[in-house]
């Protein structure tokens, strides 16, 4: 059984995307499907322009195709629209292609990608070819800093353990589906906790890492907005 899995992230090779593709991939690897036919795996990254022409080659032929893409607030990236638009022009053409997806987003409420699973089954519709199901994850800004440590966490335990009921069956589990899907509303305590949280932990680390906590409190587009001051620190009239 073939797996091509399309990443989509404007990340690519350091994404959140990729490291929960690597973990259900991983699983997938580890199963036999119950044809008997050995697993395989092909990643393409969608950023990457040679790789991306690539994978528009690969995802006609009979295999199962997994698109994996990020969303920002409640919108999928520019790449992943137009990778999407690009295989459209198989529709019709794609019935030995077995779509699956894998959206997720750093906020952890569900009602975020609850929306894009409409949207990408009905793709599937759309183009003529077979849908094995939409992998929704909630809270998943942060993953791809708790893979560096030295011990899988839950979440990529349980991609593995769905890519490989996925490798032996063909089928996603609905069970571990709706534990990666996020809660559908944070509790009130998490609301009032979680900015501070986040700000100290992911926003400041990623600041002093790139140079920039220091310039945290910059409004430049402000100054853009109102015009340039006189001396003293005043503007002009009107």
């Amino acid at each position: 059984m073939l797996l091509n899995v399309f990443n989509c992230s404007p990340r690519g090779v350091g994404s959140n995307t990729k490291v929960l593709t690597d973990a259900f991939s991983e699983g997938f690897l580890q199963a036999r499907h119950s044809s008997g036919e050995v697993n395989e795996v092909r990643e393409f990254l969608v950023t990457d322009p040679e790789d991306c022409a690539l994978g528009l080659e690969a995802f006609p032929m009979p295999s199962s195709a997994l698109i994996a893409f990020p969303l920002y607030v409640d919108a999928m990236p520019a790449i992943a629209k137009a990778f999407i638009e690009d295989i459209y022009s198989y529709r019709g053409r794609c019935g030995s292609t077995r779509m699956l997806f894998l959206v997720q987003s750093g906020f952890p409420e569900e009602t975020h990608t609850r929306v894009m699973k409409d949207y990408l089954e009905k793709l599937a519709k759309r183009m003529g070819a077979p849908c094995d199901g939409v992998i929704r994850m909630g809270g998943g800004e942060a993953i791809r800093y708790k893979r560096r440590g030295s011990k899988p966490g839950k979440v990529w335990q349980r991609y593995q353990e769905l890519g490989r009921i996925y490798g032996e069956k063909g089928l996603l589990d609905e069970g571990i589906l709706k534990s990666l899907a996020g809660v559908r509303r944070v509790p009130l305590l998490a609301r009032l906790f979680a900015p501070r949280f986040v700000n100290k932990f992911l926003w400041d680390r990623e600041l002093k890492r790139n140079g920039a906590y220091e310039n945290r409190f910059d409004r430049p587009l402000e100054d853009v907005a109102q015009g340039p001051r006189l001396e003293g620190g005043s503007r002009p009239a009107g």
